[in-house]
């Protein structure tokens, strides 16, 4: 049965509309209505967990191919990859970008050192970060991971990004919403995060996520 049609059944067995699954789960309304019809056929995880826990239903009935991982962002090189993807193997250059040090009044400080990372050469960025946490292992993005950045002040809905909260820089996907955002994590452990313009002085995407490279 297609993921829409188990949404669809399973939010009529609730007696849920779509406002209310929204509320209930914390999942964007326009993000549901993609889900209900179709558009969306290939969501995240973290949102998918969290439509799971508002319908009372196991994570693996609405993604029976979690076993085989999530959509993710491209990898610059990601550990354990195998040999099955021995055929794609690519020469890399070497360039040197900046690695993000901290955030100071809405401004990212550099650290001293930039970071000499290995990029392909179809991989255009502009920073570095490295993470922190495993908020973000759903996308295979580990503690330790460093994610490469381009820099850009908005990003399309559901896509990964470095997005400064009170001077703090964190790394998540990103929902628009009313007066703010909404962050999502790639671990069903931690919850929606919703922060509007209001409530906090300094809310702002840094820039997309465009590729990570992993340690052995």
């Amino acid at each position: 049965m297609e993921l829409s049609a188990k949404l669809a059944r399973l939010k009529a067995e609730n007696g849920l509309t779509t406002e209310a699954l929204s509320q209930k789960s914390g999942v964007p309304r326009g993000t549901l209505n993609k889900l209900l019809n179709g558009e969306t056929r290939n969501p995240t995880v973290a949102t998918l967990a969290a439509l799971a826990a508002a319908l009372g239903c196991p994570l693996a009935e609405l993604c029976p191919r979690s076993a085989a991982g999530p959509d993710e962002i491209p990898g610059v090189y990601r550990a354990g990859a195998g040999l099955r993807n021995a055929d794609r193997l690519l020469p890399v250059q070497r360039r040197t970008v900046p690695l993000l040090g901290a955030i100071a009044a809405g401004q990212p400080i550099y650290a001293e050192q930039a970071l000499d990372a290995a990029c392909d050469a179809a991989l255009r960025c502009d920073f570095a970060l490295r993470v922190k946490g495993d908020s973000m292992i759903g996308a295979r993005i580990r503690d330790g991971d460093i994610v490469f950045i381009r820099a850009q002040d908005d990003v399309d809905d559901g896509q990964i990004a470095a997005v400064v909260i009170d001077d703090e820089a964190t790394l998540k996907r990103v929902y628009h919403i009313k007066d703010g955002l909404q962050l999502l994590s790639e671990n069903p452990h931690y919850p929606p995060m919703v922060f509007t313009f209001k409530d906090h002085g300094t809310i702002r995407i840094l820039g997309r996520a465009v590729g990570f490279t992993s340690q052995l």
